[in-house]
C-alpha cells in the first residue's frame, strides 16, 4: 500500500484471482468448439489462476471417457493429460483439498434447487476457501451458483 493511499484513506486495489473449473481445462485441451476463445483468454489473462487437485481427477476421468467414446486415442489422452500437468505446474496454482471443502460442498448439494453435482460443489467450495474473486467455467449450473456465492464470472467472448 502506498503512502498516498494511507494518507488519503483510499483502499488498496483488490487483487483479482481466478478459479478455473475443469470444464475450461477439458475444452481448452481437447479441441472443442470453445477452444480458440479459451486459448485467447488464457494467453491474455494476467491474474493469478488457480484450480483444485480435484481437477486432476476430473480431467483424467473426462479424457478416459473420450477414449471410450473413440473421440480420442489413448495416446492423445495421455498427451493431453501431460499438457495439463505441465500447465498447472507452470502457470496455475493447484490447490489441495481440505476437509472443510467436503463439508461446504455437501452443504451446497443439500440445496436440491441448486442443481449442483458433487464435483461442481467441491470446486465452488475450494474457490471460496481460496478467496477467488472470479470463476471461469463453461458449466451454466455452476456459474449460476457461483454468482450466488459472490464469485464474479468471466466470459471468453
Amino acid at each position: 500500500m502506498s503512502s498516498s493511499q494511507v494518507k488519503s484513506g483510499a483502499s488498496p486495489e483488490v487483487l483479482r484471482s481466478v478459479y478455473v473449473d475443469v470444464s475450461v481445462w477439458i475444452a481448452l485441451l481437447a479441441n472443442e468448439p470453445s477452444s480458440p476463445a479459451l486459448a485467447r483468454w488464457l494467453e491474455a489473462e494476467t491474474s493469478p489462476l488457480m484450480t483444485s487437485r480435484w481437477s486432476v481427477v476430473e480431467l483424467a476421468s473426462a479424457l478416459s471417457i473420450k477414449v471410450r467414446r473413440a473421440e480420442l486415442t489413448a495416446l492423445q489422452a495421455q498427451d493431453l493429460g501431460e499438457r495439463f500437468d505441465a500447465l498447472v505446474r507452470g502457470e496455475v496454482s493447484l490447490l489441495p483439498l481440505a476437509s472443510v471443502d467436503y463439508d461446504q460442498a455437501a452443504a451446497l448439494c443439500r440445496n436440491a434447487a441448486s442443481g449442483l453435482r458433487a464435483g461442481d460443489a467441491l470446486h465452488l467450495a475450494v474457490a471460496q476457501r481460496a478467496r477467488a474473486s472470479h470463476l471461469m467455467t463453461l458449466d451454466k449450473v455452476m456459474a449460476l451458483n457461483a454468482e450466488k456465492l459472490g464469485l464474479q464470472l468471466l466470459q471468453t467472448v
